[in-house]
């Protein structure tokens, strides 16, 4: 498809983005080790390290604040730092661990369909400690994602749910759910869980606005603002009994919980044994080759597009409910390319 770009065009485009973000690493850096005590680096003093006039500097911080979320503070006229706690500590990896890392950073990568500023920056970091060539795959994953195009709202205010769990703070946003009137959430921020399939974020947390658990998912916050207001997460919470019979991310705290029967013709059930595709899978082989396998599931709607994945090499057996949709849905599709 013809987006409009040369490939020199993207080159160049890309070029920029790379050195924006390498510029942007090194402002951090700098106010991180020479600017977190109280007085501060001075603008001046971080032009003259990274070769940049104080204009650029004055105007990379400000992108450090308003796109990623850093937490910068004045220290005074022409003076800047950035707060100690907010950079973890330096990792110390054997090779094992840090190929793991490695591995899933791809798998955001892959699930990431936006230019994304902490996975570029994350990657960057993450090479530190790779030896070649892991490192230059590292570089090259840097490449395809830094292609993409931004999605800032999203960078910020996933900075800013981040934050709030990670502070253990209250958090406020305006949210626009599908097919449904946009509200105002307030929320008490419990976990963080991604949906792979739906190439998304979902934050899990209790919502003051209605006294009850809520999922929301990151990318339909429009705007948020992180408040001073303190919370803790009850030790009773447990985000792996609370998604335990999901499918994607529902809950059964809020979806009945289903049993669900499929058969595997005899042409997929190599594959469908191989994996692990739900803790509560139960498999059985048959005689002809085919197999049976059960999992208990929160609702019907997350587990329908993975089931219709296999095409006519699985039936539903139970419970007809489903076997109804499915059908309907096979239905629907033999009618459009039967035309």
């Amino acid at each position: 498809m013809d987006d409009g770009w040369t490939d020199d065009a993207r080159e160049d485009r890309w070029a920029r983005k790379r050195d924006r973000l390498a510029r942007l690493l090194s402002v951090a850096s700098i106010l991180y080790s020479r600017g977190s005590g109280e007085s501060g680096v001075a603008v001046t003093e971080i032009a003259e390290l990274t070769g940049m006039t104080t204009r650029t500097i004055y105007r990379d911080i400000r992108a450090l604040e308003d796109e990623l979320g850093v937490p910068v503070f004045q220290a005074g006229r022409g003076r800047y730092g950035i707060e100690r706690k907010y950079f973890l500590p330096p990792l110390r990896l054997s090779l094992p661990e840090a190929v793991v890392l490695f591995l899933s950073s791809r798998l955001i990568a892959r699930w990431s369909d936006e230019y994304d500023q902490a996975v570029i920056s994350a990657f960057t970091k993450l090479a530190d400690l790779l030896p070649q060539p892991i490192a230059r795959h590292v570089a090259a994953t840097m490449l395809r994602v830094g292609r993409a195009d931004p999605n800032e709202p999203f960078t910020r205010n996933f900075a800013q749910v981040a934050q709030a769990w990670a502070d253990g703070r209250v958090i406020e946003f305006d949210y626009e759910p599908a097919g449904a009137d946009p509200r105002r959430a307030r929320v008490r921020p419990y976990f963080l869980e991604p949906d792979a399939y739906g190439r998304s974020v979902y934050l899990i947390g209790w919502d003051e606005t209605v006294d009850a658990m809520r999922t929301y998912k990151v990318e339909r916050v429009r705007s948020a603002t992180l408040t001073a207001d303190r919370y803790e997460i009850p030790e009773e919470f447990d985000p792996d009994r609370w998604l335990a019979h999901s499918w994607g991310i529902w809950s059964s705290d809020g979806t009945n919980v289903v049993d669900v029967r499929l058969r595997f013709e005899p042409s997929v059930a190599h594959r469908v044994r191989e994996s692990v595709w739900h803790r509560s899978q139960q498999i059985t082989a048959l005689d002809d080759g085919r197999l049976e396998m059960t999992v208990r599931v929160a609702g019907i709607v997350e587990i329908r597009p993975w089931i219709m994945s296999w095409g006519d090499a699985v039936e539903v057996l139970e419970p007809r409910e489903l076997r109804e949709v499915v059908a309907a849905s096979v239905r629907h599709l033999a009618e459009r390319y039967g035309r």
